[in-house]
């Protein structure tokens, strides 16, 4: 079996303010107010520790998905959680479904041994199929690292899917760890933990930084079994999560629902808009998403495309270099109507 490369290609680190940046695909209506105002507030507690473990936002998690406070542990950003689950788990033959967020292979490569991959189909319109998985498990696969939904593609997994392929991991003692990064801006955004708070081979992970506009403070968590979040507890660094992540942490919980259907809503009307414009311009395929991004194949053109759009005062995120992805590949956070009409009219002039 092939294996996946070491990727550290990312969209957003070395742009200028002068670009519209859709290679993120973060809330672009920014976080709620009331977040900045924690911010704010919790600057005049930076001279005292943290809580070790975040105990006051993990029972906020907790009580938010339904599952106890054992069964969540919260951390610097998901990524900091991928790295950890790498370390502690050291599975000997792990599979990672692909293309995919590319630190979930860096992690496995740098902590255990290099995943084998197992590839999305655009015949399949990039959903992962049960028999793909059987073979993954027949062939010896000890740990399972798939998206839903998925990043770049946008294609998720619904609820009795992702049970059935977590009970078929769990008979192979093989571990299923999803990442639901994404899944508070998806179309449904039925979350998979409380399936893994009650299976000791499952473990999910969450990001708070997408939905709440946050990246910067570096905010995540992951839900699982009691025993194993344990295990990955002692397992973790102290303070992992700052006093003001914590206190914006907290006041994005609070958020009502409202605001939280309010911007999926949004979201959902702009990435409409642009799939409808975007499959009107030549040479453009867009692919079916669930989520606030979507991945284009778009045909070369008298130069790189990237080029062209950044000439434009625009940069996307170019998946040439990801492992299942390739040239001609793109993806494209869903933007406010005036950023997504300048992204549409620049795709429009390109030859």
């Amino acid at each position: 079996m092939s294996t996946i490369i070491f990727d550290r290609t990312h969209g957003g680190a070395d742009l200028c303010d002068a670009l519209i940046d859709f290679s993120v695909s973060i809330n672009p209506f920014g976080p709620p107010p009331a977040a900045v105002d924690a911010y704010h507030r919790a600057a005049a507690a930076i001279g005292a520790y943290p809580e070790p473990y975040a105990a006051a936002l993990t029972a906020a998690i907790a009580s938010s998905l339904g599952v106890a406070p054992a069964n969540v542990l919260a951390g610097n950003g998901s990524t900091q959680l991928i790295y950890l689950i790498a370390r502690v788990l050291r599975p000997a033959r792990p599979v990672v479904v692909i293309p995919a967020f590319s630190e979930i292979a860096n992690s496995l490569m740098t902590h255990s041994t290099v995943p084998a991959p197992l590839l999305l189909r655009p015949e399949h319109r990039f959903q992962l199929q049960i028999e793909a998985v059987d073979e993954a498990l027949a062939a010896g696969a000890d740990a399972l690292f798939l998206g839903r939904p998925n990043s770049p593609t946008g294609a998720s997994i619904d609820m009795a899917r992702i049970s059935e392929i977590a009970q078929r991991c769990g008979a192979r003692r093989c571990w299923c760890v999803i990442d639901e990064a994404f899944i508070d801006l998806a179309d449904e955004p039925l979350s998979a933990a409380p399936l893994a708070a009650r299976s000791d081979r499952v473990i999910v992970l969450r990001s708070l930084t997408k939905l709440y506009a946050i990246p910067g403070l570096r905010l995540g968590y992951l839900v699982g079994d009691e025993r194993v979040v344990a295990e990955l507890t002692r397992a973790l660094e102290p303070w992992s999560v700052s006093a003001p992540a914590a206190a914006v942490g907290l006041a994005c919980l609070a958020q009502p629902q409202s605001w939280r259907e309010e911007v999926r809503t949004a979201l959902r009307c702009e990435r409409v808009y642009l799939e409808d414009g975007l499959r009107a311009i030549a040479g453009v395929q867009v692919f079916p998403s669930t989520a606030n991004f979507l991945m284009l194949a778009v045909r070369p053109g008298s130069r790189p495309l990237a080029e062209h759009l950044r000439e434009r005062g625009i940069a996307v995120r170019d998946l040439a270099a990801l492992p299942g992805a390739g040239p001609g590949l793109y993806r494209i956070g869903v933007r406010a109507r005036p950023d997504n009409e300048r992204l549409l009219a620049a795709l429009r002039s390109y030859r």
